[in-house]
């Protein structure tokens, strides 16, 4: 049952063929080319159906509102929903209910804090299916200064009520519908983190995070905010705010370890780091601790990622990632070239 819970997503933009642009190379979403509203599907418009995209309305346009992302809340009676909205103090009805394709209402309302959802009525839309993909949305977020400013609000509106998960490195709720099933996460984020907005983010599954990235800054959009977490808020080429985060399960088929295994090589580059240890250690031999080294650098720079206690991408934190690639390499040359009497002669 959908009632109560997110549903839908769309994205309200300022250049159609820039955003097709952007969301194929970002999640490899292909297009109905639908100039007033453009559905969005997985596999390069193969799979289901998981957003949509459409030309900013005027009104908005005149007021200067950047590109953004709507989230839609499915109810039974919108009527009644924009009755109760309105009567909370601070809250605006942005469109009031109003028909949205073939047997489907919506209202758009701005919650006390100021940030816009929408409510949607009728069996017209539905979320994707199951399994996660690339470009599904895997959560949503409320980011706003203090849950007190929208708590009462939720509570009437939709019955959803809020448990504090975790405190550092800011308070972060989990939203309950009353069924007790998770609607979304509320965080108490810093305007330094937010910016000055209130504002409900989708939060997309990508199944590689520097593959995103890149493929975002060729396009001219931006890394706004590193959560932290795995989550990176991120600026599309139009301003719209969103959020991704890498779901390992897309980037490793669930399959049984048997039929993982099956077929593959021995992973001798293990092995031979695993000697280079021994060997190092037993016969007291820095030339093996050179070659490990060597052998820890060349991966990193392949594949732009470090695993040292953490993983470590060159994209998102470059001042870390360097400093240990440029502090492997540097050893590696250092205790090889002293094994092979090279410093030594040098100095000589």
């Amino acid at each position: 049952m959908t009632i109560g819970h997110f549903i839908w997503t769309d994205l309200s933009t300022f250049d159609m063929a820039l955003a097709r642009k952007t969301y194929a190379a970002l999640f490899d979403w292909g297009f109905t080319k639908d100039s007033d509203y453009d559905f969005a599907s997985d596999h390069a418009g193969e799979g289901d159906q998981v957003a949509a995209v459409f030309p900013m309305p005027s009104f908005l346009v005149k007021i200067n509102m950047p590109s953004f992302w709507m989230s839609y809340v499915h109810v039974e009676d919108l009527d009644d929903k924009v009755a109760k909205a309105r009567a909370h103090e601070g809250v605006i009805i942005e469109i009031e209910p109003q028909d949205f394709g073939k047997g489907n209402r919506i209202a758009l309302v701005r919650d006390p804090s100021g940030a816009g959802l929408t409510m949607v009525e009728g069996g017209g839309i539905t979320p994707p299916s199951d399994p996660v993909q690339p470009g599904h949305v895997l959560q949503r977020y409320h980011h706003l200064p203090d849950i007190e400013m929208i708590r009462s609000f939720y509570q009437d509106l939709f019955g959803w009520h809020f448990e504090k998960r975790r405190e550092t490195p800011w308070h972060c709720y989990d939203i309950l519908h009353p069924d007790g099933s998770l609607v979304a996460k509320v965080e108490e984020v810093p305007e330094t983190v937010r910016g000055k907005f209130r504002y409900w983010v989708p939060c997309f599954a990508v199944g590689s995070m520097p593959e995103t990235l890149a493929s975002l800054q060729a396009l001219g959009g931006e890394m706004a905010t590193d959560l932290g977490d795995g989550r990176q808020i991120l600026m599309d080429p139009q301003g719209a705010a969103l959020m991704v985060q890498e779901c390992e399960s897309l980037a490793i088929p669930e399959t049984p370890l048997t039929a993982q295994t099956e077929g593959r090589p021995v992973p001798w580059k293990a092995g031979l780091g695993l000697a280079c240890i021994w060997l190092a250690v037993v016969l007291d031999a820095k030339l093996f601790w050179g070659v490990l080294f060597l052998m820890w650098s060349w991966p990193a720079l392949r594949t732009g990622r470090v695993d040292f206690v953490e993983p470590v991408y060159r994209d998102l934190h470059p001042l870390f990632y360097w400093g240990l690639v440029g502090t492997w390499m540097g050893l590696s040359l250092w205790v090889m070239g002293e094994a092979l009497g090279l410093l030594g002669a040098y100095s000589g």
